[in-house]
């Protein structure tokens, strides 16, 4: 992957290849945060608002499936423009 940096053509991508990582990260931030505001729900259902913790507590896992949902789209997205330009690329190369 470090000599694909020094390609000056472009002819090897490295975002396809990053794109498992960054989904990887984005997993562990988002479960994270969506851990962080149930938390914050408990302690507000332990300090007797029982409101606001229940509505945190229904926000977190919807939040969580919002968000992933969010970035795998965008990494989707990602891959197909990679395959496109492989396909385009083949076909070119077949003529």
């Amino acid at each position: 992957m470090i000599g694909s940096l020094f390609d000056m053509n472009f002819d090897h991508m490295i975002t396809a290849r990053l794109v498992k990582i960054i989904y990887v990260i984005a997993l562990v931030l988002i479960s994270m945060v969506a851990l962080v505001v149930a938390g914050y729900g408990l302690a507000w259902l332990a300090q007797g608002a029982t409101f606001l913790a229940l509505l945190l507590l229904v926000a977190a896992p919807l939040l969580w499936v919002f968000q992933l949902l969010t970035v795998r789209i965008l990494m989707e997205f990602v891959i197909n423009q990679f395959k496109i330009s492989e396909y385009l690329r083949a076909i070119k190369d077949k003529d």
